[in-house]
């Protein structure tokens, strides 16, 4: 594939933003590198109060399109205007504070155009995470094909960085729902799955990334709210298809979750005997809360400082004994 030729766009990518033009330069940056060179990048400006505008106007590439909606509307919304304004069947989306590597979309597309499922209108990857300056590869198992019951039982890749999805597909479905203050991304992959677009991989990491504090998972009436909306919406569905088991596990998993934000703001707080009845709390959600009953009593006695010191050091611990393992093999 010569990718480097210019020609009419074949990829949309959408990178919608808000008060992240810290990070944009970044986002920008990473797709004008890409190798493949057929695309127009629409950045979704939902409301910026600081120099967003400007960051975008530093970049002189006829490819860019600045659409700013003049007030905040949320992720969901702007995502869709994105998708409105483009003129290609492909869409890629990427947040305004993770990066792609190089070779992103000339690998997905190359995936997509060698697929033989008629019916595959997505395509995802892996990807690096990097927390406070230490990067990994989450774990992350690919599914393809028909992935509906994968993503009721909880199966989720984590970022609408990772993906592309043509536009007809998306279209169909609405878009993203605006109404969820959060889960839309889970929300969008189950109703494109479940009017059967089937899903492709490319098993390589492709992006990076970030955590950081501006994000929505640090929003805890989002995440609450949110999760109420998206069990309303899926939760029968997830009972009747795959058993109340796994709806219970899904429900305890993301309870989990949303209980250690809860936890570490009380901490944050200097309230850290709520903070510890929170943890305890947590018991309620075993076996499937076991990892955050565990972080949230750490973080709970420990403190914020202490709980980072503590996983670091046995994250160091985990490097050093695979990398034993590695040299005795």
């Amino acid at each position: 594939m010569n990718s480097s030729l210019p020609g009419q766009p074949i990829v949309s990518v959408i990178v919608p933003t808000f008060n992240r033009a810290n990070f944009l330069s970044r986002a920008i940056s990473s797709i004008l590198q890409q190798t493949f060179s057929n695309f127009e990048l629409i950045i979704v400006d939902d409301g910026s109060t600081d120099n967003t505008a400007e960051v975008v106007k530093e970049f002189t590439d006829p490819r860019i399109k600045f659409l700013p909606l003049g007030k905040n509307y949320g992720g969901s919304y702007a995502r869709n205007q994105g998708i409105k304004a483009a003129s290609t069947e492909l869409i890629a989306f990427l947040d305004s504070d993770d990066e792609w590597l190089p070779d992103k979309l000339e690998l997905q597309i190359k995936r997509l155009q060698e697929s033989d499922d008629p019916l595959a209108t997505v395509v995802y990857c892996q990807g690096y995470e990097c927390v406070e300056g230490q990067q990994k590869i989450p774990s992350l198992a690919l599914h393809e094909g028909d992935v509906f019951d994968n993503l009721l039982r909880g199966w989720l890749p984590p970022t609408t960085s990772l993906f592309m999805v043509k536009r007809s597909a998306l279209v169909e479905v609405n878009g993203f729902d605006a109404s969820l203050p959060s889960f839309q991304d889970y929300d969008l992959w189950l109703s494109l799955a479940s009017a059967n677009n089937h899903f492709l991989a490319v098993d390589k990491p492709l992006i990076i990334r970030y955590f950081h504090n501006q994000q929505i998972r640090g929003n805890l009436a989002a995440k609450s709210t949110g999760l109420e909306i998206f069990i309303n919406k899926w939760g029968e569905q997830m009972k009747q298809r795959v058993g109340y088991v796994e709806y219970w596990k899904f429900i305890s998993l993301k309870i989990s979750i949303i209980q250690l934000i809860k936890i570490g703001k009380y901490v944050e707080e200097g309230k850290k005997p709520i903070a510890f009845y929170y943890a305890i709390g947590l018991l309620k959600y075993l076996p499937w809360s076991s990892n955050m009953l565990i972080k949230g009593i750490v973080l709970s006695i420990l403190g914020n400082q202490g709980y980072r010191a503590t996983f670091m050091m046995k994250s160091k611990i985990n490097q050093l004994i695979n990398g034993v393992k590695m040299f005795q093999y």
